[in-house]
C-alpha cells in the first residue's frame, strides 16, 4: 500500500514507498536515515543538499541518498512538490547480493562519485518509469500474493536501476550537475577518511592552503554543520553501526575517535537521546 510520509522516516518492512504532490513551508534541516533512500522527482522548484553539494532538480530526476549520508531538501512553498520516495531496508536489499549482482552498485558508484542525481537519457528514463510504474500499481493492489508481486517488482525496479550504467551511450551525461565548491568536497572527503584521526582545524587549513576562517565560513555555508559538529555527527553514525555488531560500547568509543568514553557517552544521549545501550535494546527490538 502506498503511504504517507512519516516526518520520523523509521522503516520496520523490506521497502516503502510514497507518491506525494503537495505543498510545505516546512523547512528541513541536515538529517539521515539508517536505510537507503530513492527520489523520482517529477514536479515542483526543489533544490537537494547531500553531503556539501546542492542540485536543483528538473523533472525525471533521480536522487540516490545512501543511508547515513547528511541531506536535505530546499523546497519552494508556492509550487506544488510532486515526488515518489522509496525507503529501502539495507538488510533486505543485501540479501539479494550475488556473485554477478550488487543490488547496492548505483549507490556504491553515487558514493564514489559524489553524485548523487542522475539525470537519464530519454531511452533510459522510459524503461525506468515503465518498472516504477509497475511497482506503484502493486503497492496499491491488497489482492492475493499482494505482498510477494510488491516485492518482487520492487527488485525488479532495483536491477533495472543497477543496469542503467551498461545503458549509456559514451557521448551521454547521466549525471546531474550540482553547484559546490570543490575546496570543500575535498575538505569533507579528507574528513570522512580520517574520521578517527585528531585534526585540528589549523591541521586542515594548512593542508588545504586556505584561510582558516574562510573554510569555516565556506563549510558551514555548504553543509550547515561547523567541522567539529559534523564530524562528531560523523562518529556518531558510526557509533551506531559499531553497536549493532555487538562491539563492546568502551571499545565503540575508542574505534569512533573520542577521546574519552565519557565525552562519547555524553554526545551520544544529547544528540539521540538515549544511552547507546538503550538504542542497541531498542534496535534489537525492531529487527
Amino acid at each position: 500500500m502506498i503511504e504517507r510520509y512519516e516526518k520520523a522516516g523509521y522503516l520496520r518492512e523490506p521497502f516503502r514507498l510514497f507518491h506525494l504532490n503537495d505543498v510545505t513551508s516546512q523547512e528541513f534541516h541536515l538529517h539521515y536515515h539508517d536505510f537507503d533512500k530513492i527520489i523520482l522527482f517529477f514536479g515542483g522548484n526543489v533544490s537537494y543538499l547531500i553531503e556539501g553539494k546542492n542540485y536543483y532538480l528538473e523533472p525525471g530526476d533521480i536522487v540516490l541518498v545512501n543511508r547515513f549520508h547528511l541531506h536535505k531538501p530546499a523546497i519552494d512553498p508556492k509550487i506544488p512538490y510532486d515526488r515518489a520516495v522509496l525507503y529501502i531496508s539495507h538488510e533486505f536489499l543485501k540479501k539479494e547480493r550475488c556473485e554477478d549482482y550488487d543490488p547496492f552498485r548505483m549507490f556504491h558508484m553515487a558514493a564514489d562519485q559524489k553524485d548523487y542525481v542522475l539525470r537519464l537519457p530519454e531511452h533510459a528514463k522510459k524503461r525506468l518509469m515503465s518498472s516504477f510504474q509497475r511497482l506503484e500499481e502493486a503497492c496499491a493492489d491488497q489482492g492475493y500474493g499482494a505482498q510477494v508481486r510488491r516485492q518482487l517488482l520492487f527488485l525488479e525496479f532495483v536491477a533495472e536501476l543497477n543496469r542503467l550504467p551498461d545503458s549509456f551511450d559514451e557521448e551521454e551525461e547521466p549525471i546531474a550537475g550540482a553547484v559546490f565548491h570543490q575546496k570543500n568536497i575535498d575538505i569533507l572527503t579528507y574528513l570522512n577518511e580520517h574520521l578517527t584521526d585528531e585534526i585540528t582545524v589549523d591541521e586542515l587549513a594548512d593542508r588545504f592552503y586556505v584561510s582558516k576562517y574562510h573554510m569555516m565560513r565556506q563549510f558551514k555555508a555548504e553543509t550547515g554543520y561547523s567541522i567539529h559538529r559534523y564530524v562528531t555527527e560523523k562518529r556518531l553514525i558510526m557509533a551506531k553501526r559499531l553497536l549493532l555488531k555487538d562491539i563492546p560500547v568502551g571499545k565503540v568509543s575508542e574505534q569512533c575517535g573520542f577521546s574519552e568514553y565519557s565525552v562519547f557517552l555524553r554526545a551520544f544521549r544529547k544528540r539521540f537521546g538515549m544511552t547507546p545501550g538503550d538504542y542497541v535494546k531498542e534496535k534489537r527490538g525492531i529487527f
